[in-house]
């Protein structure tokens, strides 16, 4: 993990095999919403986890993703949103080979993790695919009052 960093809005960060730039911080919005641009690919798929804080959402602007939200499956193409509530276990998913799309977190807080566990992006391309480490991530994590799940199944 690297070490902990606080981003701006522009920003630019490489996390969990995703880029991410930072739209709106809490410290643009008084601490009401965070919003980011997110570019993800099947291998910066999401672990399973538990916002006890936040609500999120991911708006789709180009590709396909699919969320796991407690027990249901939602997929979503470009103009749709996902919605991500607060204390129910979710996930995501590119079903494309790129997933380009806005996160939404209310309250802001939250969006602090990505730049606290990435690297500064020096570019706007994806960063090369590696093995995240979830235990770091879980341990980060939870000092933003978000619990790491075990991964779930892979799909029959």
């Amino acid at each position: 993990m690297s070490e902990r960093m606080t981003a701006g809005a522009g920003d630019r960060v490489w996390t969990l095999n995703t880029w991410l730039r930072y739209v709106a911080t809490g410290a643009d919005t008084e601490g009401r919403v965070a919003i980011l641009e997110q570019r993800m690919t099947p291998a910066g798929d999401t672990p399973p986890h538990v916002h006890e804080r936040e609500d999120e959402g991911f708006y789709v602007i180009d590709g396909k993703l699919r969320a796991q939200i407690g027990a249901e499956t939602v997929t979503a193409g470009p103009g749709e949103f996902v919605f991500l509530p607060r204390q129910l276990a979710h996930s995501l998913h590119a079903e494309t080979p790129e997933v380009r799309g806005l996160i939404l977190v209310s309250p802001a807080g939250f969006e602090q993790l990505f730049a606290a566990v990435g690297t500064a992006a020096p570019t706007d391309e994806l960063p090369t695919p590696a093995a995240p480490d979830v235990a770091a991530l879980a341990q980060a994590a939870a000092s933003y009052g978000v619990t790491v799940l075990p991964p779930e199944p892979a799909p029959a």
